[in-house]
């Protein structure tokens, strides 16, 4: 469609271009005159012939924002030529000035589809009419397309989302259902649009989804709830929704759109991983071995009570998550027959990240420990395991 309102930056400067097309001269001089006169907004082009007027509407340096034109001209008429403009695809504003007043031409006019029609009279005072009249159908325009445009974005957004979408109006039927939401819940659009959301939420949640639309009619709010749902071939399925409502300027529900994601597969790895955690967890609790977990910084991740109570250490093994190894190494150095033996060891362990085995080492106290590394990969670095059980032959802890 051509579209005189973004062929140039003209529009940016406030004014509005009017056409103004009649075959009298002198009258079209008056016009422009009179109309610039009367509001300054108005800049006024004038054209004597239908031929000419089409010209300047399809110009690509200059944009016309509405059209007035006169009814009876040589070799053509007004309806003519807003034919002709209207199958040239060309979406102005287009108001008939005419001198002829019969019921016959204003009937005729507004079934051609002008935007306004108005008869010539006497005085200077029609001047000031036909500029309110040219001020108030682009003013008419000019928001039409403005929602138009909007709209359009909207719908394209819609289409577009990864979210599953569905839009109801103001009485909570659906009215679109976009690509994804149809592939989550396995309906064709056309099945769902002019209905509700029953359907797609099975018999025992229908109570609790009546209450979210309830209140969300009531608040005039935006809520976001998980609910399990149905899809068309009958399995149930868990989904996360986003639900706004939109009001117009009185307040009045206009439309609901509630996008959504079936989380089913996240959730049921989710409680497989705290299944997973929570078996992990028990265990490293009761482990008779030490165990520490250091991270690519040397932090630690995790420590156990055993390890607390092999090195006779106080305190809280959880407090200890975070802290410095290194540091750690040396304070508990001086347990250890060879403290600086101890420390060195460890750091040449982590540099080479070779494995070690119930490796063998002297407490102070002429008792023994067995220590057993091994490097381990972590999603942000290298990580490493070291473990720590009594030495045998009636030591610690046998």
């Amino acid at each position: 469609m051509v579209d005189p309102l973004h062929r140039s930056r003209a529009h940016r400067d406030g004014r509005i271009r009017v056409l103004h097309v009649d075959d009298d001269r002198a009258f079209t001089e008056l016009v422009a005159t009179y109309l610039e006169r009367v509001d300054g907004v108005l800049s006024v082009r004038s054209e004597t012939t239908a031929a000419d007027a089409l010209q300047a509407l399809s110009a690509d340096d200059e944009r016309i924002d509405c059209v007035v034109s006169d009814y009876d001209m040589s070799g053509t008429d007004g309806l003519e030529l807003l034919e002709t403009v209207r199958d040239r695809e060309i979406d102005v504003p287009f108001v008939l000035f005419t001198g002829k007043g019969s019921e016959e031409i204003a009937s005729e006019a507004i079934s051609a589809g002008v935007t306004d029609y108005l008869q010539k009279g006497g005085g200077t005072d029609q001047y000031t009419v036909l500029a309110n009249r040219v001020r108030n159908v682009v003013d008419q325009h000019r928001s039409r397309r403005a929602l138009a445009a909007s709209q359009d974005r909207l719908s394209r957004f819609i289409e577009q989302s990864p979210l599953a979408t569905i839009e109801y109006d103001e009485t909570f039927e659906i009215v679109r259902v976009n690509p994804a939401a149809e592939t989550v819940t396995g309906y064709d659009a056309d099945e769902l649009i002019g209905g509700t959301w029953m359907p797609i939420v099975p018999d025992d949640q229908r109570r609790v989804v009546a209450e979210i639309e309830r209140r969300l009619l009531a608040d005039r709010g935006g809520y976001r709830s998980v609910n399990e749902n149905v899809t068309r071939d009958g399995e149930r399925i868990r989904c996360v929704w986003h639900n706004q409502v939109v009001t117009d300027d009185d307040g009045e529900v206009i439309r609901v759109f509630s996008q959504f994601e079936d989380v089913t597969e996240r959730e049921e790895r989710k409680r497989e991983l705290e299944r997973t955690n929570a078996v992990l967890s028990t265990v490293f609790d009761t482990l008779p071995h030490g165990v520490l977990v250091e991270d690519a910084d040397r932090c630690v991740l995790a420590v156990n009570d055993r390890l607390f109570e092999l090195f006779e250490m106080d305190g809280d093994p959880e407090e200890a998550v975070g802290a410095d190894c290194e540091r750690f190494a040396v304070e508990v150095s001086d347990r250890f027959a060879d403290p600086e033996g101890f420390v060195s060891r460890l750091n040449a362990v982590v540099e080479t990240r070779e494995p070690v085995h119930d490796e063998r080492l002297g407490l102070a106290d002429g008792r023994t420990l067995r220590r057993t590394y091994c490097p381990i990969d972590l999603p942000r670095g290298d990580g490493h395991l070291w473990l720590y059980r009594a030495g045998g032959n009636g030591d610690i802890g046998e």
